[in-house]
């Protein structure tokens, strides 16, 4: 297939990212400085802004790049629980014993999403100390 033909967006909101929609016929408001992309539906329709930290864009080997450098997504159905297992087994038995349960869930390569203030969320509500 093409490559040509896929465009590949790799965004990264950071903690103070946002992607906002104005539909066709509302007056959009200027982009802000931030702003590092903005995209217009064809004909004049609905404009979306993107503030992130980062934004790279390319084709397809830019997604595959992308997604072998990271780990299980809790979220989707498709999550393999026991290669994380086995990742987190093999990390642990490092000399020292590995890094803290806070430092793993923020390791992407392990974890795909849970950023700082979910990782802190999460780990509240289970009580668990992030440094242990």
């Amino acid at each position: 297939e093409d490559d040509d033909a896929h465009h590949v967006v790799h965004v990264h909101f950071g903690m103070s990212g946002a992607w906002s929609l104005h539909p066709a016929g509302e007056d959009e408001p200027e982009p802000r400085p931030k702003c590092r992309l903005r995209l217009v539906e064809a004909g004049g329709g609905t404009a979306a802004h993107l503030s992130c930290m980062t934004l790279s864009h390319g084709g397809l080997d830019l997604y595959t790049e992308k997604r072998a450098a990271l780990g299980e997504d809790p979220l989707r159905s498709d999550a393999d629980p026991e290669r994380l297992y086995e990742k987190i087994r093999h990390i642990g038995r490092r000399k020292g014993g590995g890094p803290s349960v806070g430092r793993l869930l923020m390791d992407q390569a392990l974890f795909a999403g849970p950023g700082n203030i979910y990782r802190a969320e999460i780990l509240f509500l289970a009580g668990v100390d992030p440094d242990t």
